[in-house]
């Protein structure tokens, strides 16, 4: 104690390890008391190597935002009131129990975002949760970012089980619409990506295929500034390429694929000519690509969601497959590899889990595949309106700055019978919540990093948790699992006490049953396995050979190649981008707006000019930004961010115009119109009369911090 009687402490620094993306850079947090002083990257650890961006040392202030939730609410007569925690879980597994008594357990939605998918004792439950309910009413954020890759990756290997890896020994690496430098990656995480792209550069050479000049594009070897939704072009030149100059030994090939003559022929019309016409690209810029793929011995190809919510986006990942394919990339020192994970261990199974093919789709709209058990999350309003999903639990995700059509989604989420939301900071979602519980945060809980096939190397972490829960917080595995066996449904095991059952326990079923005290050993610079391993996936793939030519892509493609020989049409390309200082499912705070970028020459053309007041619309809404006038991005598209609750771009995006296979709303891609607002608003040539209304409910964002 201090002399006056005062508690004092002693700074600490805690090795633990950061859960905002699939990077899992080391961290080490000094804290003072339960207060965090700072949170800096770990020079110790063998991945990240002291690097942590900027969302990363930010975790300190994220955990003593203001917007942080503490406490358990029910909404009563139309507000969420503080109740006691207990109160709330009967008074939501009561919700639920009503809702199966009167419309059966399939009119139960379980939701998982970000902060769902990254902490992975949470998802376990929610998992266990849903199957114990038996309803397929399962949606995620993947649905509206990434679901292209875990779709081509079903179709070609028969598996959503492969993830496919940068190796370190590559001399050529394409990156198409991928920002890692920002983003740290989608699908395969880049811990230190500076240094990692200075590594591949040192190598060889990197290309970054973007219509922007990103912060990845600063770094590589070369920027090809390429036309927005016209990558699959490039690629399907590139394949045709390989197979007609580098050649293909067939007989060599059929041993590893199918398929090879229906894709040859898929992509035979892309020659240079319509390649530069629908990308353009300079005919000089398309030759140096063609020729350091023919000059490689092996490439890698990392696509990022600038393609993967593109309309094409299926088209871009399989034909990203079939030329690494093609040129015996995958699997492969110096092509891309696939990790079979620290404790998933695939390969050391004798076949692959086969992804199956009849999964029931959702009854808004059955042609569209069912993808490892989910439903587009595009669909949940439909599903909504019909009267089918009535009650709808959410893990760490921010509908309404996620999902498009926004106002259509808000009336939605109204109507619903229970709104049950587990988060961390309020936003506009749990502002529409009947139910809501207040979460650890990451710095707050025990974990291990589960999503293992994801992790850039054979590795593992576990971290206790850094500071002492905030009073009103609870662990979101516990939450759901309280909720769960309210309605009766077993999520840990049956019998069990759950009072009991501690996150460590829970984390040890995640690792696949591990022992907890193997999981603690991991605790700080983990332990790392093999880098990379090779040549094990294709052989134990559910056919035993890639499918080169899967019909419905195929289709697909026949179906493109009309659009780009056709006229290209007026107005300009909406496309997405990162930002390094704002994670997309926390950067919806009320006030905060984003800016939209515009090429000079499209500017010059609309009169718009820096910093000018502008409306963006669509034939489906309409937002007011201001505009930013720069080079950065190409002539024919602009570009605003997500994650904004002022400037919502969902606003722009259609709920009803999908992608046919896999229900992935057209995040990038949506054709829109900029008009400066000092000049009127003319609502021409964009269906004027469907535009939805200019900001956001006010009376819906006064509430957003009510509950905290």
């Amino acid at each position: 104690m201090s002399l006056d009687g005062s508690v004092m402490f002693v700074l600490e620094t805690k090795r633990s390890f950061c859960r905002i993306c699939i990077a899992s850079c080391g961290t080490l947090v000094t804290i003072d008391g339960d207060t965090v002083v700072d949170v800096h990257g770990d020079p110790d650890h063998p991945l990240s190597q002291g690097y942590l961006c900027p969302k990363g040392r930010a975790l300190g202030a994220m955990h003593h935002d203001p917007a942080r939730l503490s406490g358990s609410f029910v909404r009563r007569e139309g507000m969420l009131a503080a109740t006691d925690h207990r109160v709330a879980v009967e008074a939501a597994a009561g919700a639920i129990a009503l809702v199966i008594a009167e419309h059966g357990p399939g009119s139960v939605g379980f939701f998982l975002g970000s902060g769902g998918f990254l902490d992975p004792a949470a998802a376990f439950v929610a998992r266990k949760f849903r199957q114990g309910l038996g309803t397929d009413q399962g949606y995620s954020t993947a649905t509206v970012d990434s679901i292209a890759k875990v779709l081509v990756a079903a179709l070609m290997a028969g598996t959503t089980a492969l993830v496919p890896h940068l190796d370190e020994f590559s001399t050529l690496v394409l990156m198409i619409g991928s920002n890692p430098v920002v983003s740290h990656g989608q699908s395969t995480g880049f811990p230190n990506p500076v240094e990692w792209i200075r590594r591949a550069r040192a190598r060889g050479e990197v290309y970054v295929i973007d219509p922007r000049r990103t912060e990845t594009a600063r770094q590589a070897t070369h920027h090809v500034a390429i036309r927005p939704g016209t990558d699959h072009a490039l690629l399907a030149h590139l394949v045709r390429d390989v197979i007609r100059r580098r050649g293909v030994d067939v007989a060599e090939l059929e041993l590893r694929a199918r398929g090879f003559e229906e894709l040859a022929n898929a992509v035979d019309r892309y020659d240079a000519d319509l390649t530069t016409k629908v990308t353009g690209l300079a005919p000089a810029d398309l030759v140096r690509l063609t020729d350091a793929v023919h000059n490689a011995p092996r490439l890698a190809v990392v696509t990022g969601t600038g393609t993967t919510m593109s309309v094409p986006g299926n088209l871009v990942e399989w034909l990203a497959w079939s030329l690494m394919i093609l040129t015996d990339s995958f699997d492969r020192p110096g092509g891309m590899w696939f990790n079979p994970g620290y404790f998933t261990r695939l390969d050391e199974r004798p076949t692959l889990p086969a992804t199956p093919s009849t999964l029931p789709s959702a009854p808004s709209r059955p042609s569209v595949l069912n993808v490892a058990g989910e439903w587009p999350a595009a669909l949940v309003p439909e599903e909504i309106e019909s009267g089918r999903l009535r009650a709808l639990i959410v893990l760490g995700a921010g509908l309404t700055t996620a999902l498009p059509d926004t106002d259509r989604l808000r009336s939605a989420l109204g109507t619903l019978d229970a709104l049950i939301v587990l988060d961390i900071l309020a936003n506009e979602t749990t502002a529409h919540a009947t139910h809501l519980f207040s979460c650890h945060d990451q710095l707050e809980r025990a974990d291990v990093l589960a999503m293992d096939l994801y992790a850039p190397a054979r590795y593992s972490h576990y971290t206790d948790a850094v500071v002492a829960p905030g009073e009103g917080r609870h662990a979101a595995w516990r939450v759901l699992a309280e909720i769960a066996a309210g309605v009766g449904v077993e999520v840990i095991g049956k019998g069990i006490d759950l009072g009991s059952v501690t996150t460590d326990d829970v984390l040890a079923r995640v690792a696949r049953r591990a022992d907890i005290t193997a999981l603690r050993a991991l605790e700080g610079v983990p332990i790392m396995a093999e880098k990379a391993v090779y040549d094990w996936a294709q052989r134990r793939l559910p056919n035993h050979v890639w499918d080169l030519a899967p019909a419905s892509l195929v289709v697909q493609l026949v179906a493109q190649i009309e659009t780009d020989t056709a006229t290209t049409g007026p107005g300009l390309v909406l496309i997405p981008r990162r930002q390094l200082r704002r994670e997309n499912a926390h950067a919806y705070r009320s006030g905060e707006t984003a800016d939209v970028w515009i090429h000079p020459r499209d500017a010059h053309v609309r009169s718009v000019i820096e910093g000018a007041r502008v409306e963006v619309r669509s034939s489906v809404g309409r937002v007011f930004v201001t505009a930013r006038v720069t080079d950065a991005i190409t002539s024919g598209c602009v570009s605003l961010p997500h994650g904004y609750a002022e400037t919502n771009v969902n606003r722009l995006i259609s709920s009803v115009d999908l992608d046919s296979l896999s229900g992935m709303p057209r995040l990038s891609g949506t054709i829109v119109e900029v008009t400066d607002c000092a000049l009127g608003d003319s609502g021409a040539g964009l269906g004027a009369a469907a535009l939805g209304s200019a900001v956001p409910d006010t009376a819906v964002l006064s509430g957003v911090g009510a509950p905290s």
